[in-house]
């Protein structure tokens, strides 16, 4: 999971340990970080500037054991007035997450003024596809881009939090360019100013596939660290769909959707 700021790194981190348990591991002064850990990498100008971890239970589906995730490693990057934090849960990543367990973790993360929130798979081929190259910094550039620029025009993952005013959009759904039959449900994340984005299809209006979607709590979970980058289209109005999409929402989610 990536997170963007449009604020210093210090005052970043700050925020961070105000809103979680936070423990620095190591701070790291000029480029010292990156001939540590990226000696071979083009970094595109970032930073490393601070490693450490979260301890932050979430909990995981039946199918997982029901057991608990509860820490994460954070890398702190800086780049001009960007600062981008890369989260990685241990043991599994984000899978089997209950979906409602991560919509508390990001309302927690946009609650430290990230600006942008989505994620990516580490070496996954989505990242060539998209960017021609397995450098997980092209991704960090391009985001950094969208938040300089705060004009949102693509869809970074199937499961995104953007800041309102850099996304422009109000609810409902819209084209997914690119993709025929999937539409970006965009609604409320529940923290004033921000709004989440979801990707849904229009096999959500097929009731014997719905009820199957819905015997999972861990969708959200795979959809953070999805890939998409396509560009967001026209609104659409379809309210059958839209109805559905919130009710899916509000299925994984519960009281966590308000």
């Amino acid at each position: 999971m990536v997170a963007v700021f449009d604020k210093p790194w210090e005052e970043v981190l700050k925020r961070l340990k105000e809103e979680f348990e936070y423990t620095d591991e190591k701070r790291y002064e000029g480029d010292e970080g990156n001939k540590e850990w990226f000696k071979f990498y083009d970094t595109r100008g970032f930073r490393l500037v601070e490693v450490g971890d979260i301890d932050y239970g979430m909990k995981t589906t039946r199918e997982w054991g029901g057991r608990l995730i509860a820490l994460a490693s954070v890398e702190m990057y800086s780049r001009g007035s960007i600062t981008l934090i890369q989260i990685e849960v241990w043991t599994s990543g984000f899978d089997f997450v209950q979906s409602s367990e991560l919509m508390k973790f990001l309302k927690k993360l946009a609650r430290t003024g990230a600006v942008l929130i989505c994620g990516y798979v580490y070496g996954h081929e989505k990242l060539r596809d998209v960017f021609g190259d397995y450098n997980q910094f092209l991704l960090y550039e391009r985001l950094a881009e969208i938040v300089r620029r705060k004009r949102l025009e693509v869809l970074p993952s199937d499961l995104t939090v953007i800041r309102e005013d850099i996304l422009g959009l109000e609810d409902g759904l819209y084209e997914l360019v690119g993709e025929p039959g999937l539409y970006v449900f965009v609604r409320d994340l529940g923290v004033e100013g921000y709004k989440v984005l979801l990707t849904v299809g229009e096999g959500l209006l097929d009731d014997d596939l719905y009820r199957e979607v819905l015997e999972y709590g861990d969708w959200f979970s795979s959809k953070i660290t999805s890939l998409v980058f396509k560009p967001i289209g026209r609104k659409v109005e379809n309210e059958p769909l839209l109805k559905r999409a919130e009710e899916f929402f509000q299925a994984q989610v519960g009281e966590y959707g308000r």
